[in-house]
């Protein structure tokens, strides 16, 4: 629907985007600045298995996602939120949106056990140089 891809376009947008989140999280506090925001990936795929035990690729997106980096207690926070716009009510938007959390925390999963095999590959490689 055109007035979707408008939206999604709109809050798309740093500004807005650190807007929206500013006023629905903190109630209008300027917590979270358009600077602290950097553009995110938000297409995400799934291999679930089919019913025949096939891989049946998936193919997710997220109208609008962006990682905001924040520092507290000295330390860096890494927060990733996304939005959804949608013109109408759709009664399955609340499951969509579950989908797409355990989808990146799926990714995010991932990532950290190929950091780890490969910081254990390096330490191996290290103790047999020795």
């Amino acid at each position: 629907m055109k007035a979707d891809t408008i939206t999604k376009d709109y809050i798309s947008d740093t500004d807005v985007f650190a807007d929206i989140f500013n006023y629905y999280i903190y109630g209008g506090q300027q917590v979270i600045l358009p600077g602290q925001l950097k553009q995110k990936d938000s297409t995400k795929i799934a291999l679930p298995y089919g019913a025949d035990g096939a891989v049946v690729p998936v193919q997710k997106f997220r109208d609008a996602q962006k990682l905001c980096t924040v520092k507290t207690d000295g330390k860096l926070e890494y927060v990733i939120y996304g939005a959804e716009a949608q013109w109408e009510i759709h009664n399955a938007m609340a499951d969509r949106n579950n989908l797409y959390d355990a989808l990146e925390y799926a990714g995010q999963v991932t990532a950290a056990a190929k950091s780890h095999r490969k910081a254990m590959k390096k330490e191996k490689e290290d103790r047999r140089d020795r």
